[in-house]
């Protein structure tokens, strides 16, 4: 999976009777490692800033060249019937979108308006996607270098299977977790994120579940960028999401510490060999006040030495109940932490962990376990 990126964003230059729209764009990998490695044909427009029925002012085709690192894009301008405010919207010609995983994410550039002197396009840019229940999702993300703001495959891999699995679309999914989000039909689901970056998990799960709490926790730094796709979001009936920070290496704080949850996410947490063992401290902290809480996390696999997350679950007593792979669409990366062409999806409870299958039954049951995407029968 691959993502057209800003380098620079759209700026308008103008020179006298010379006005010029400006921008430059790469295709990279989500850690932006490695670079889109196949001729490609771009599609580049000019069109109104509104998102519903966007109205196109100027289009043009760009081509990517294999071996590329950027290419440049330019519209002139003067003499042109455009409209204000408009932004620029990169996408790959003939690819179409598989929900939250296309094989090229496509962008849209935060709005210009020219006439009223705004003409930079500034450092958030847009990523949209549509759920099988035709909800869209619009996902604000920071373009440059800060990888932590930008949109990862784990989590979109995740978005993608809960999506299918709300939507009955999913044959092969786990069957506790699968549990999890069917249980949402009869009463209010409790959803933590763990390390959130842009939201995604979170406020999907929001926009698609009724009755559904999302608490969103990473470091102060994303409050910013958090809160502001929080107000983009279109919740499902009764649901909500917010945020609160939360440094893995500081204790609890109250609101989290006294919340009971029914799922933690943690996706694409776990490539940072120096948080993995705040990160287990914090789940364990965490199980405390939600036993019975289910535990999802979701990570593309970088290096050998992500392995020693799940060694530090183990020896904690959190317990591994099983893990499916997430194929990524496209073609993969092909340097460091980009080679990957799947997703894993690892489920874990607690050792107090007591399910309960149906509303009226509070015994324990034996459930079907899932292991390398075969389920099994638990004893």
């Amino acid at each position: 999976m691959h993502y057209i990126r800003f380098l620079k964003t759209p700026k308008v230059h103008v020179d006298n009777a010379n006005i010029q729209l400006r921008a430059v764009v790469t295709v990279t990998t989500d850690l932006g490692e490695t670079f889109y490695s196949d001729d490609l044909d771009l599609v580049v427009t000019v069109e109104s800033a509104t998102a519903a029925d966007a109205e196109i002012f100027l289009r043009r085709k760009l081509h990517w060249k294999a071996g590329s690192r950027s290419l440049p894009i330019s519209f002139d301008l003067a003499h042109q019937d455009l409209e204000w405010p408009a932004c620029v919207h990169v996408e790959a010609r003939n690819s179409k979108a598989n929900g939250y995983l296309p094989p090229i994410c496509e962008i849209w550039s935060g709005s210009i308006n020219a006439i009223k002197g705004q003409f930079d396009s500034g450092r958030r840019v847009e990523r949209r996607f549509t759920s099988s229940a035709d909800r869209r999702l619009s996902l604000l993300e920071d373009a440059g270098d800060s990888i932590a703001r930008h949109l990862w495959d784990g989590s979109q891999a995740l978005v993608q299977h809960i999506d299918d699995t709300i939507s009955l679309q999913n044959p092969n999914t786990h069957p506790l977790l699968e549990y999890v989000l069917v249980s949402a039909t009869y009463r209010r689901l409790n959803v933590l994120e763990l390390g959130c970056g842009a939201g995604t998990v979170g406020i999907s799960l929001a926009q698609s579940i009724p009755d559904c709490d999302v608490l969103l926790t990473d470091l102060d730094e994303a409050a910013d960028l958090v809160a502001a796709n929080i107000k983009r979001m279109r919740p499902a009936m009764s649901s909500r999401a917010r945020f609160e920070p939360l440094d893995w290496l500081s204790p609890l704080p109250d609101a989290i510490a006294t919340r009971n949850n029914h799922l933690i996410v943690v996706s694409e947490c776990t490539y940072n060999a120096d948080t993995l063992e705040p990160l287990v401290g914090t789940l364990l902290n965490l199980l405390v006040r939600s036993p019975k809480a289910l535990i999802v996390v979701a990570t593309k696999t970088r290096h050998p030495d992500e392995a020693r997350f799940f060694s530090l679950m183990r020896d904690t007593g959190i317990i591994a109940e099983g893990s499916l792979r997430l194929p990524l669409p496209g073609i993969p990366g092909n340097g460091y932490a980009d080679t990957a062409t799947d997703v894993g999806l690892h489920i874990f409870r607690g050792k107090d962990h007591r399910l309960a299958i149906t509303p009226r039954s509070a015994s324990d049951e034996s459930v079907p376990q899932v292991e390398n995407g075969h389920r099994s029968k638990s004893r």
